[in-house]
This record gives C-alpha cells, sequence and structure tokens, in this order.
C-alpha cells in the first residue's frame, strides 16, 4: 500500500477544520438570542430577552437612538 500523496492528507486536515468551523457557527447561530443588558451603578447588571416588556421597550429606544445617531452625518 503506498502512502498518500501529501497534498491529499493536507485538504483532508483542511477540510476536517472547515467542518468543525461550521459546525460551530451552526450551533452558535441556533443558540444565540437577542438580548439587552442594562449596567446599574455598583456593577450590578440584567439581562433582557427582545421578547420581555422590558426588553422590547429598550430594543426601541436603541433604535430610535441609533436613527438619530445616523441623521447628523
Amino acid at each position: 500500500m503506498t502512502p498518500p500523496k501529501p497534498h491529499r492528507v493536507l485538504l483532508e486536515r483542511v477540510s476536517g477544520y472547515a467542518d468543525e468551523a461550521a459546525a460551530y457557527m451552526r450551533r452558535r447561530r441556533v443558540s444565540r438570542r437577542p438580548f439587552a443588558r442594562v449596567y446599574y451603578p455598583g456593577g450590578r447588571a440584567a439581562d433582557h430577552a427582545v421578547d420581555s416588556e422590558i426588553g422590547g421597550e429598550l430594543f426601541v429606544a436603541a433604535g430610535r437612538l441609533i436613527e438619530v445617531a445616523g441623521k447628523k452625518r
């Protein structure tokens, strides 16, 4: 049995890494959900999901701030 050609070994290794990276990105995309994090004096922080009442209000306020900041350009 002859050993595999060097470029094929390298290609298989790179393909394996690419497959692992693609699987990682799929898992990350599925689990990643938008949220708003609010920091309070004293270091306390609270996360609010976009589908909660407070989270929805924060996303609307942030959208308005982005609109205003974009108009000044």
